[in-house]
């Protein structure tokens, strides 16, 4: 007999917790991505160790492509969250 409350996530449903706080994806959005439920989620990041961006959770798309710089070149949002962490090296 199985138990309903286990899933087994696999590594592209984890990097994609891994990166819900960076690309600003709403909980239930990313649920649904990866299908399952928002509670299985949110344990799994606590495994995980990631603290999921709750604020912004709504259904509606995010551009997730790029951003205006102050110096008007296009930067993927990863890139410039590395850069705030690791510092523009440039």
């Amino acid at each position: 007999m199985t138990n309903k409350n286990t899933r087994n996530f696999t590594p592209s449903d984890d990097a994609a917790i891994f990166q819900q706080p960076v690309s600003g994806i709403g909980v239930k959005s990313l649920a649904k991505m990866i299908r399952t439920t928002p509670e299985m989620l949110i344990r799994r990041a606590g495994e995980l160790g990631v603290s999921l961006d709750t604020g912004n959770d709504h259904d509606e798309p995010v551009d997730t492509q790029a951003l205006s710089c102050r110096d008007r070149r296009l930067v993927d949002r990863l890139l410039e969250r590395l850069k705030q962490v690791h510092g523009d090296r440039t």
